[in-house]
């Protein structure tokens, strides 16, 4: 595989944390510009959480992880991350919709194995940022399917939160959307194809998800991630969890919608020397106005 050497202005760089928590604040002010809708909050529950919806949300996560594992002290371990996810829509005359979604994650705290049997906690970074460009819709019948490709750019400001690495590759997501709530499932497969050529990176992975109506714009949804490492040794390979979770959709006196959301997440598999045990993610998720429409 061909892999360029890096400049050296996409070398892993040290920034300050107020350089950080301004990041944040411009993700936090890009809410201006929600504006008035004309669906019902039942309706707006339902199309976010179908990831081939029309519209326009700015996903906010902020995810505690507790750790395990065989190495000395992994079950003391934990970490807390925010990942700004916003989904940005761009319906075609088809129906379909061409759908922009960056994940821009934020460290707090990470746990990283110093390599003589004990941790060090990375402070506040930069991770490496995520996308999926992807094209898709949902029929008449209730079926979603959208494809696209997926990847990751070397971001990172501390090497120890990610890999130097451009990574790309595939994905494709299929699902069922009913008044009875939405169920589906997205895979995607990633490479190293610029960077750093160790490790070598081969990971299929994706996310499961659901949502059932509940009284008053409440629903019982989750969507967990898990991932399968092809190039990690034999018990490390897999991390999956069973999700369950409990959202509400409300809409302000000044008609923007809001999603509020808690998800619970079990690992069931996870690698055996040092994995993530269980997690806890609080999501918020305003509605928006983008300038070529909803």
């Amino acid at each position: 595989m061909f892999r360029p050497r890096m400049a050296s202005a996409l070398a892993v760089r040290k920034v300050r944390k107020r350089d950080l928590i301004v990041l944040v604040i411009v993700a936090g002010l890009s809410v201006v510009g929600a504006v008035a809708q004309e669906k019902s909050a039942e309706e707006i529950a339902q199309e976010l959480s179908n990831p081939t919806s029309a519209l326009a949300g700015l996903g906010s996560n902020l995810d505690f992880r507790a750790f395990d594992g065989n190495l000395p002290g992994a079950g003391n371990q934990n970490s807390f991350t925010y990942l700004f996810q916003p989904s940005l829509p761009f319906p075609q005359k088809n129906g379909y919709n061409l759908l922009v979604r960056p994940a821009i994650p934020l460290i707090f705290q990470a746990p990283v194995p110093d390599g003589v049997g004990g941790f060090r906690n990375e402070g506040v970074a930069l991770g490496n940022i995520g996308y999926d460009v992807a094209y898709g819709t949902t029929y008449d019948s209730g079926v979603l399917f959208l494809f696209g490709v997926v990847g990751e750019l070397p971001t990172n400001t501390d090497s120890d939160v990610g890999a130097d690495q451009w990574r790309l590759g595939p994905e494709v997501a299929v699902g069922l959307v009913k008044k009875w709530g939405v169920v589906g499932a997205l895979i995607t497969h990633k490479v190293d194809v610029a960077g750093d050529s160790t490790p070598d990176t081969s990971i299929t992975g994706g996310q499961y998800f659901y949502a059932f109506p509940l009284p008053k714009t409440f629903q019982i949804a989750a969507g967990p991630s898990w991932s399968y490492d092809h190039n990690a040794s034999s018990g490390n390979k897999l991390t999956l969890p069973l999700g369950i979770g409990l959202s509400k959709t409300t809409v302000t006196a000044k008609g923007m919608p809001l999603k509020f959301a808690v998800q619970y997440w079990h690992y069931v598999e996870s690698p055996d020397a040092f994995g993530p045990d269980w997690q806890i993610r609080f999501n918020f998720t305003p509605v928006i106005k983008v300038p070529w429409g909803n």
